[in-house]
Formats: C-alpha cells, structure tokens, sequence
C-alpha cells in the first residue's frame, strides 16, 4: 500500500512537471539595451521563447533594425545562448502597409533573417490592425486584418516550404482583440488567423497612464464596470475565435506615474482625479524620446518606472513594501498595487510579485499556452517578478 501510495505521488509529480514544462513563458529583449542588460544576463532557464525587438518598416518593402550596429554580434549571441538552453528566438516585427510586392519581399526577408540567424520564427508587433496606434500608422480599418491573414498565410507557407522544423508566427495582440475604427473585425478573419500562427501575445497592459482623466492600474487584473482588464482581454480574444492555448497572457515588468490631482491617501481609491499633461519623470532610464518616424508623436517623458528600478532607486523597500514618504496601497478590484508619494502627488501603478502571481494563476485557469513579458530587463536584480512566474504557471 505504501509503494502504492508513492508510485502515485511519483506519477502526480511528474505529471504537474510535464504540464508545467509545456507553459509557455516569452520574454521580449529590446536590441537597443546594449550593455545596460547583455544577453548574458537573460535567465533563459525561466524563459521558452525570447522575441529579439524590433525591425520595423521604415521606408522600402523591409524590416529595418532598430540598432543594426549590434544585431550581428547580439543577435548570434541570443540564439547561441537560447538554444543551449532549449530556448527559442523568434524575429519581432512592427509596422507596414498591405501590397502584393511588399509582401513577398516582406517574407523573402524573414527567409533570409532566419536562415542566417539560425532563429525559431516571427513574432509580428502590429500596433494595431485596423486602428491608430503611434500616430502616424496607415489605417484602413475595413481591410487591415484581411490584410494581415493574407500575409500570415503566405508567411506561414513560405515558412513551411523553406525550413524542415517548424518556425513558429507569433502576433501581439490588443487587448480588444481586432476591433477597429469601426467595430470589431469579423470572427471568420480572426479564427483564420489562429489557424496559421502559433499564438497571440495580448498586450494587457497600458491600459491606464497619463492619457487619461484619472489614475488607474496600469494592467489590472479585472476592471469595475466592465472595463479593460487582463482578464477581459483573454475573453476578448477567445470571442474572437482564438482558442485558449494558443494565447499568451501580458505582464507588464514595469510601472506607469502621473500627477495626482489631489492626495490620494485620503479615500485610498486608485481612481481619483490626475492632472492634464505630460507625465512626470519616471526612474533614471526615462529620458525624453522623439519618434523619428512619426512627427505627430510629440517628445516626451513616458513616466514609466522600471520594477528593479523601483527597488534600487528608493521607491520600494523591499518587493511589497514602500520606503517612506512613498505609501503603497493594495487594490483589490484589480488585483494590484499601487504608489503615492504626498509631497510631490506623484502616483504610480505597477505590477509586483503578488499582482503577477495572480495573473499567472488566472491564465493557468484559463487554459492558456502561458504568459509574456514586456520586457526581460526590468525585473529587480532578485528576479522576484519572473520567480513569481515559474513559481505559479
């Protein structure tokens, strides 16, 4: 009875180890980091997949790096690194149009960029199909996500026919699925789309920030009447005809500040009024930053404050505690935390341990293959956010 007993311990165990080792966990790494954040510094034993950002499209039918000097010496690096750790790298790609010729040679040049790189396939960062993202994006919201299938489809054959393993697609997704200017795309489109990528990386996160006219969570869990929310987004997207275990949920390794208009200490709601304008600086990394493809995007502080910047810049003590005069301040309603210093009215929402712990678990109920990271330099030196990961998926 008693070998009975542990053979199914054994079994149980193996099993929940296996199930644990399917879940998917994508860590996008920015190529301008430099030394900041080497390659050697990734943890790729908590990591599957790795999406090298960005080429974006530019001028011309193709992807242009965004820190061409580097890619070279990086890029084989990343791969040499990954791989040695059974970890894959997919290409991350942003922004074009939608013709006949800009496709081929679009694909032609994903071709030529994995066969050289040796990579494991595409991740497509469109922001966004259908509706206005940076400012300057050429929209047509009646055909961009036709477009985008017609593209993925050939991508996907083209894919086939070069390489004998599989590549992998992969898309960034908004956290309304494909709705549009004018409504949501059609649920047709969207479940063709699934059928040719391997997942959907739902962005849900920059769901609140200084944009708006109140303070809110960056990325909360679950939103009050119906708002956007982590969980909304995942159900947005399985509406659309994207099946659960091909959907990656976001978690955002970062935090957003603005203006409080009054002191929020008061009531203890992290929706409360905030002033009109840019946000205030965020940690030492924010710096003003022009678009140079997009004239309409303005220079400005983005406010953002890295999760290991808040830990070593003198905001928090330790993962969920403040350092004084900051006060920190758990919301139940969206399942994070959230930070307010009464001098300044500087207010910040962001993510920690125990706010992704619970968008882990949510995800994992859900069915999904896992969840992404945006991005893998901004977690506290302890790797307490990507613990919280491995320790709940």
């Amino acid at each position: 009875m008693i070998f009975k007993l542990l053979s199914t311990a054994l079994i149980f165990t193996l099993l929940t180890s296996l199930a644990m080792a399917d879940k998917v966990v994508v860590g996008y790494f920015p190529n301008w980091l430099g030394e900041r954040f080497p390659v050697s510094s990734i943890d790729f034993s908590s990591y599957t997949h790795i999406h090298y950002a960005f080429a974006i499209m530019v001028s011309g039918n193709v992807p242009e790096w965004t820190d061409p000097a580097s890619v070279d010496t990086q890029l084989n690096q990343l791969v040499e690194s990954a791989h040695g750790a059974n970890s894959k790298v997919l290409l991350s790609l942003g922004g074009w149009t939608g013709s006949n010729s800009f496709r081929k040679e679009f694909i032609d040049w994903n071709v030529e960029q994995i066969t050289k790189y040796k990579t494991d396939g595409v991740d497509i960062d469109w922001e966004y199909p259908g509706r206005q993202g940076a400012g300057c994006n050429a929209v047509d919201d009646q055909n961009d996500v036709s477009n985008l299938l017609t593209l993925l489809q050939e991508l996907r054959s083209a894919l086939d026919s070069a390489f004998d393993t599989h590549k992998e697609i992969s898309i960034a997704g908004y956290s309304e699925a494909f709705k549009t200017e004018t409504g949501a795309a059609s649920n047709d489109v969207t479940a063709a789309i699934g059928k040719v990528i391997d997942r959907v990386n739902i962005m849900s996160y920059d769901i609140n920030g200084a944009w708006n006219n109140q303070t809110g969570p960056n990325s909360p869990l679950d939103a009050p009447n119906g708002g956007i929310s982590f969980n909304s987004a995942i159900d947005a997207w399985i509406s659309a005809g994207i099946p659960a275990n091909k959907l990656t949920g976001g978690l955002p390794f970062y935090g957003r500040s603005t203006f409080a208009s009054e002191d929020m200490t008061k009531s203890g709601s992290i929706y409360q009024g905030q002033e009109s304008g840019d946000p205030p600086k965020g940690d030492s990394d924010d710096a003003e930053w022009q678009d140079p493809n997009c004239a309409k995007s303005p220079s400005s502080l983005s406010g953002i404050w890295k999760f290991g910047n808040l830990m070593s810049q003198g905001v928090l003590d330790t993962p969920t505690t403040a350092k004084s005069p900051w006060v920190r301040t758990w919301d139940k309603g969206s399942s994070t935390p959230w930070l307010f210093n009464p001098s300044t009215k500087v207010f910040i929402s962001y993510d920690d341990p125990l706010s992704i712990a619970a968008k882990v678990k949510s995800a994992s109920s859900k069915g999904l293959a896992g969840v992404m990271v945006w991005s893998v330099d901004e977690d506290s030196e302890g790797g307490d956010l990507l613990k919280a990961i491995t320790q709940n998926n």
